[in-house]
């Protein structure tokens, strides 16, 4: 079988951001201009391009040898990637509040508040860039990869909080996540299953068999099992206007068959058949 050349990662994090920020936006101005929430999937599909982002940067710094701390790598992420969402919503919120940018574009949302994803994504990536600086020349862990690494995973899990967050309250700004994310306990969930997605493909795949393929294909199973999750969470958000969350939930639960029948079929296509040859003998023939 012929080996088939991997996405380059400054590719995946072109989709992860360009397709990750476009869904995002879309979801919201599409809902706020027809007055609906039928859109918040697409908040969902931001996020596991984001994913995608992040989980092949995972997989890229884990290869040097941590294995072990893949989990602990997707959660510094995660932190990473709330504060730095938290402080640029903040900064869109401050925005408005200051009369910068404060007057209405489509649907009613202030242009402030749009600034708000960009400037979480920005902060993430700048965030993640220092502290990969340190792990990589004060705490020496000399891992090639570290310092980019570090940079995308938390520019990744910024945009999985943000595509998230539209899914389950239909809003970015800050008083949304703050009140309907936070403030109910959903941050909880979307903590953890929002970063297992990224963080488990390779610690799931790893060995001298794993490959890029089977891995995001993994990341892509697990990002749609995290979308039916928060589809339902938005029920609770949405109790009297339930057709977004249906819509969320079961587009997420009919692309998951397909995305796991994907990976069944990578996993297979990396199987290696094994002959059942009988219980050994008790004595070799002749004796």
């Amino acid at each position: 079988m012929s080996e088939v050349k991997e996405i380059d990662w400054y590719t995946l994090a072109g989709a992860g951001i360009i397709g990750g920020l476009i869904c995002i936006y879309a979801a919201v101005i599409l809902d706020a201009a027809l007055g609906v929430n039928y859109f918040i999937f697409l908040g969902a599909i931001g996020a596991i391009l984001a994913t995608l982002w992040g989980a092949d940067a995972v997989r890229k710094i884990c290869k040097y040898g941590i294995g072990t701390g893949v989990p602990s790598i997707g959660m510094l992420a995660f932190g990473m990637g709330l504060l730095a969402t938290l402080l640029g919503l903040k900064f869109g919120d401050y925005l408005v509040a200051k009369n910068i940018l404060a007057m209405e574009v489509v649907g009613g949302i202030k242009a402030g508040l749009l600034v708000g994803p960009l400037a979480a994504l920005v902060m993430a990536l700048v965030q993640g860039f220092v502290i990969g600086f340190i792990a990589q020349n004060i705490l020496k862990m000399k891992i090639p990869t570290m310092q980019v690494g570090m940079t995308m995973i938390s520019g990744a899990a910024s945009l999985i909080y943000l595509g998230y967050t539209v899914t389950i309250a239909g809003a970015f700004d800050f008083g949304t996540l703050v009140n309907n994310v936070i403030n109910t306990g959903f941050i909880a969930p979307l903590f953890i299953v929002g970063a297992l997605p990224m963080l488990h493909p390779f610690n799931a795949c790893l060995g001298p068999d794993e490959n890029q393929r089977r891995t995001l294909t993994l990341g892509v199973e697990a990002a749609l099992m995290s979308t039916v999750i928060f589809g339902i969470l938005s029920f609770a958000i949405f109790p009297n206007d339930i057709i977004g969350p249906v819509i969320t939930v079961l587009l997420g639960l009919v692309a998951w068959v397909f995305a796991y029948l994907a990976y069944w079929q990578k996993v297979k296509e990396s199987g290696t058949i094994i002959l059942p040859t009988g219980l050994l003998p008790k004595k070799e023939e002749g004796q």
